[in-house]
């Protein structure tokens, strides 16, 4: 049973009642993310993210960890670009010392200068294993290209400098400008009673500052952009596409329904042509990312540098075939399957179950139910595939990012120019 209750200070709180698990998972959810950064702020969720779990007033970071561990719970958070998410997964019995211990780090730590020194130093390290891995950054070089100058399209770790340089004082200033009650939702699924959480959880962070600056720059999309960074590697890292749509965007299940069908699973177009038939990957893929008032979509693919020109023929095909003329029947029926399907078992996990909601909650105000979901999806036409087919992959709008062992002085760079 899913309610929801909107508190005076503005803190949203959505949960799942299911009876019939013995777990329940708690996510704490900001709408602050890498996109709220100043140029001079880069990585700063991020940082935040890793310090809370360095210590509070009360519990020391080992205490955090062995409660957890004795609990049999898991403890964890990430940081987006439009958000940031603490959360923890325990059985129903434990309820109250996960709410207890994630709401003590959100109000209460230390923010220990020698934890910031230290955590500087883990983050430096993870800055560099992510320079060392050409088919995550590819991602990140794609959004740069899309979005220069944006923090939409800058990498969600910062910078050295950025790291580096930032100061306790710093950090806090933001945590108070950022970290507020009316950015804040609760999202809870599992064996729970709603008003638990709303006393145990919403209730403790009822001190949060109420409101903070909701000002948002939008980006200016430049598609049609190619970037190519030179790096010795075994493979070239290719990223190709362009302007998608935004959450809020009517569109949004013919976008999932192109996406499944262009490169979401082992029947999609690109995996069926650049693997099954002609060998030359080993992984490609597509995927869609969404946010307030933008939105891209994305083909990936890595191979080894003499089948550049073979992979780019394909893609560019694969593109121009969606653009040029409808799906058939068949292949839209069974991507709408596939979707319908991924959605069902996805409701088996009480963590995917509270990403629901929370993410509801922030893009649309409510939860769209799996029949009501299911309902749209089949509810897309053909007709509404093609013409959106023909705006996302019109040519100007294709833009690509490469990592790989060429360069702009090479002979065959211009290949890599044909396809935008």
């Amino acid at each position: 049973m899913y309610q929801k209750t909107v508190l005076p200070n503005g803190i949203r709180v959505v949960t799942e009642h299911l009876p019939h698990v013995r777990s329940v998972s708690l996510g704490i959810w900001f709408e602050t993310g890498s996109r709220d950064e100043d140029m001079n702020q880069r990585g700063y969720s991020h940082l935040i993210e890793h310090l809370v779990f360095k210590g509070t007033r009360r519990y020391t970071a080992r205490d955090i960890a062995e409660i957890m561990d004795t609990s049999g719970g898991h403890l964890n958070a990430f940081t987006g670009k439009e958000h940031t998410c603490y959360y923890a997964r325990i059985l129903d019995e434990h309820f109250s010392q996960a709410a207890d211990i994630l709401t003590e780090m959100l109000l209460h730590s230390t923010f220990d200068a020698r934890e910031i020194q230290k955590e500087r130093g883990v983050i430096l390290e993870e800055i560099k294993m992510y320079e060392d891995t050409p088919d995550e950054m590819v991602h990140d070089l794609f959004c740069e290209a899309l979005w220069p100058n944006h923090a939409l399209g800058m990498n969600i770790l910062g910078t050295r400098e950025s790291i580096s340089g930032v100061g306790r004082s710093e950090l806090l200033e933001f945590v108070r400008s950022y970290y507020s009650a009316d950015r804040l939702v609760i999202a809870a699924a599992g064996n729970i009673d709603h008003q638990q959480v709303v006393d145990e959880v919403a209730g403790a962070l009822d001190s949060l500052n109420h409101q903070s600056p909701k000002t948002r720059e939008a980006p200016k999309t430049q598609a049609g952009q190619t970037i190519v960074k030179t790096k010795d590697t075994e493979q070239v890292h290719l990223c190709v596409g362009g302007p998608g749509l935004s959450r809020n965007d009517e569109r949004k299940y013919a976008l999932y329904i192109l996406d499944t069908i262009t490169g979401g699973g082992m029947s999609s177009r690109l995996f069926q042509e650049l693997r099954e038939e002609r060998g030359l990957v080993y992984s490609t893929f597509s995927y869609h990312s969404s946010y307030a008032d933008t939105g891209s979509f994305t083909l990936y693919a890595g191979f080894s540098p003499e089948h550049y020109q073979q992979v780019l023929d394909v893609i560019r095909q694969e593109l121009q075939s969606l653009a040029r003329e409808p799906i058939g029947d068949k292949e839209l029926e069974r991507a709408k399957s596939q979707l319908k399907g991924s959605l069902m078992l996805s409701l088996e996990s009480t963590t995917n179950r509270m990403t629901r909601l929370a993410r509801g909650e922030m893009s649309f105000g409510k939860l769209h139910g799996p029949d009501e979901i299911a309902e749209a999806v089949d509810a897309v036409t053909k007709e509404e595939l093609f013409a959106l087919s023909q705006e996302l992959f019109a040519k100007d709008n294709l833009t690509l990012a490469a990592i790989g062992p060429m360069n702009q002085s090479q002979e065959g760079f211009q290949t890599w120019q044909k396809i935008v």
